[in-house]
């Protein structure tokens, strides 16, 4: 196993464990460390909301001996419970006897200089702590930093709750004997985020890890790729995903050129080595391409960069090598469906937080992870009072604010206000049930679940009266097609769901039949005899046909119409379209045809005076197709006002 020679602070003959013993306090210089001050353990793990008690927090914001009792009595209110909760409970114990000292006295600070820290971390749970330890027992163990470092494959195969309590406590650590930086971090296997420099407000704490690169020169592009990019502000989710999309890369040119392949092998067919595991992963064909993006973008820094200069000028990610992405179904619910989860009887069944959860959610089309993210002081005013609502984008790393009802604004602060009612300083809308402070919110995959289990408690069905259930995220769809089709600009949509470009909220927002053919109406074409010409009643109006719509309007536009023509065919009826039977028009044109119907009301007077009896006969039936054509616009117009009155 390698490991970073610049980081093995506690392996050299220094006087490291001398300085830990003298800084370690008696009340955790033990084999079986007693937890029973709260001040101290609840910044470890989340404890019981009993005044004194210093356990964990099991649930219902009691531990397990204080909810034992709580059921006893009948299950009171929590105020009621706190003036009857019965004797003191015992502390929490950490067992450290038959370990060797240098590792006890290394856990053993740990603890204690995490629990003498402001809680700026997520705490982990007491079990996680003793799973670590007892997978220390089985491995013989004998230091925390020299026999167990962060990238150790031990380590990897817990639990991600237990690698993360490992992480906390071996950062606390190597804090204390050698604060760490970027410099000496970059050499490690394993990156903590906070080290390199990352500030986000999810993933702080997080861990990349480079050492499954098998290839020094590949992960030496691999950090120095991930580094420009922590420096670039890019998102937790975004590093994530670019680091499988290395790790991917990585195991392809491994099948292809072996653990020990050098740049000048990285080819085109290394690509195409790639491009064939994407495939054999079974991804989706968003996933392959989210992974070749990251790959493009990888390669491209590694040459403008002139990281590598020797990287073979084929080794690059073509457009044509993403795969082809179908037309996805639209994803927004029917209003059937949204009648049944916006009906108030059924809301009054949701528990709060999560009731004003869905409101959120349908008014406004939010995340949900943005959406129990909402922080209590959220809403906002502009000079006339209106209410906003202010909110983080997680995805794309930026506060937004959008326009929301009155409603909405006084269920958002009566929501606070109970909040603030039991936990004066929460931070968060919907706090965590586990959270004793309000300084974490709800976990968006739990709060999914309840969500889940509502639509069951409803009895969600479609119109065939069978079981439907929906995702939070096609809530969001829901919301930017109501808008769509309530007339509202694209731009406007884009804005309100804050999105990057109209590609992206053209995937969200689709244009119903029924609007689609309102707007063909309201454009509804006129032959010469004052007929409306309708598509036939099988015909579908989709995309196609609103795009064959709109080509014969550039294509064959007239001064007072448009050529039905087909767009091959030659006109044979040269200057005289109100004669000619292909010749079309709509409303838009109502002004035209009246000021052309006077001029050749006057033209045929004047010839009939002048006795020019072949004038007045072809302007006269000019004449009489306008007349049919404007009667037939202002006919229907004034049906359309009766039928919007």
């Amino acid at each position: 196993m390698n490991r970073p020679k610049t980081r093995d602070v506690a392996a050299g003959p220094g006087d490291s464990l001398s300085r830990m013993r003298v800084a370690l306090s008696p009340r955790f210089d033990a084999a079986v460390i007693v937890l029973d001050d709260p001040d101290l353990t609840a910044n470890l793990y989340p404890i019981c909301s009993i005044d004194g008690c210093a356990r964990f927090l099991s649930t219902r914001q009691l531990c397990q001996t204080h909810l034992g009792r709580w059921k006893k009595l009948g299950q009171p209110t929590l105020d009621e419970f706190r003036t009857m909760s019965g004797p003191k409970t015992n502390p929490e114990k950490i067992d450290l006897t038959g370990l060797p000292e240098k590792l006890r006295v290394e856990l053993a600070l740990s603890l204690q200089l995490l629990a003498s820290s402001p809680r700026s971390r997520r705490r982990f749970r007491l079990q996680d702590l003793r799973d670590l330890i007892k997978v220390l027992r089985q491995l013989g163990t004998g230091s925390l930093l020299t026999d167990l470092p962060l990238e150790s494959t031990e380590i990897q195969k817990g639990s991600k709750e237990m690698r993360r309590a490992h992480a906390a406590l071996h950062a606390a650590l190597e804090h204390f004997l050698e604060p760490p930086d970027a410099s000496s971090e970059f050499e490690r296997d394993a990156w903590r985020l906070e080290v390199m420099g990352f500030r986000g407000r999810t993933g702080q704490q997080g861990i990349l890890r480079f050492g499954t690169i098998p290839q020094p020169w590949l992960k030496l592009l691999a950090k120095r790729f991930i580094r420009w990019r922590i420096s670039t502000g890019t998102s937790y989710s975004q590093l994530n995903r670019d680091m499988t999309a290395l790790h991917r890369l990585a195991d392809a040119f491994t099948e292809h050129a072996g653990a020990k392949g050098t740049v000048q092998d990285f080819t085109r067919e290394s690509i195409e080595v790639y491009l064939n595991l994407l495939l054999r992963l079974r991804l989706s064909p968003a996933s392959r391409s989210y992974s070749l993006s990251s790959t493009a973008l990888f390669l491209r820094a590694i040459r403008e960069n002139n990281w590598q200069p020797d990287l073979p000028p084929s080794a690059a990610i073509r457009s044509s090598d993403h795969p082809r992405r179908t037309a996805a179904l639209p994803r927004a619910l029917p209003e059937f469906i949204m009648a049944q989860i916006e009906d108030p009887k059924a809301l009054a069944q949701l528990e709060q937080p999560h009731r004003l959860m869905m409101q959120i959610l349908t008014r406004t089309g939010l995340r949900l992870s943005d959406t129990y993210r909402l922080e209590i002081d959220c809403l906002l005013s502009d000079h006339q009072n209106a209410p906003y609502m202010r909110y983080f984008n997680h995805k794309m790393s930026r506060e937004a604010t959008l326009p929301i009802d009155d409603e909405l604004a006084a269920a958002i602060t009566e929501q606070a206000k109970a909040v603030q009612a039991v936990l004066s300083d929460a931070r968060y809308l919907a706090p965590a049930p586990t959270s004793t402070t309000g300084d974490r919110p709800w976990n968006p995959g739990t709060a999914a679940g309840h969500i889940q289990t509502w639509q069951r408690t409803i009895g969600l069905h479609d119109e065939q009266d069978r079981p439907f259930r929906f995702t939070a995220h096609q809530l969001r769809h829901t919301y930017a097609t109501r808008l769509i089709n309530a007339d509202v600009p694209q731009e406007v949509v884009r804005r309100l769901l804050d999105h990057e470009s109209h590609e992206m909220t053209a995937r969200y927002a689709r244009l119903k039949d029924e609007t689609v053919r309102r707007h063909w109406e309201q454009a509804r074409k006129i032959t010469i005899h004052g007929e409306i010409v309708n598509p036939a009643q099988d015909d579908a109006i989709n995309d196609a046909a609103w795009m064959k719509e709109n080509l014969g309007r550039v294509t064959m536009a007239l001064p007072n119409g448009y050529c039905g023509l087909p767009l091959q065919q030659a006109c044979p009826h040269a200057n005289a379209c109100l004669t000619c039977p292909v010749f079309v028009t709509t409303p838009d044109f109502l002004t035209e045809h009246l000021d052309h119907l006077r001029s050749t009301k006057r033209l045929i007077a004047q010839a009939e005076s002048a006795g020019q009896t072949r004038v007045v006969e072809m302007n006269g039936q000019v004449a009489a197709n306008l007349q049919n054509i404007i009667d037939t616009i202002q006919s229907t117009g004034e049906r359309n006002n009766i039928d919007e009155n």
